[in-house]
């Protein structure tokens, strides 16, 4: 809950790096000290979102992996996670033919 309410910070505030950071602390602890948390789907998908905001893409793309992996019938982190890597590749071929 804290690393939501960081996130919601962090696109509310202006996309604050010490908001950003704080979010991603909160998810990593909740991680380290509920196993609960560290199975749930959404933290996974909420940092992913994070993360690719940051442009920290294979972060991102790990934590789509993980949410889907988490819940196989939820579509939201498989969607996402083509969206990420037809996105990367767009800027890919973007980049080779500047």
């Amino acid at each position: 809950v804290l690393g939501n309410a960081h996130v919601s910070l962090f696109f509310a505030g202006g996309q604050s790096p010490g908001s950003a950071r704080r979010a991603l602390a909160a998810y990593a602890q909740a991680e380290r000290v509920d196993a609960s948390a560290a199975a749930n789907p959404d933290l996974h998908l909420n940092r992913a979102t994070l993360l690719q905001y940051l442009e920290r893409f294979q972060a991102a793309l790990e934590g789509l992996s993980r949410a889907a992996e988490l819940a196989p019938g939820w579509d939201e982190p498989r969607k996402r996670h083509g969206n990420l890597l037809e996105f990367l590749s767009r800027l890919c071929g973007l980049l080779a033919n500047r």
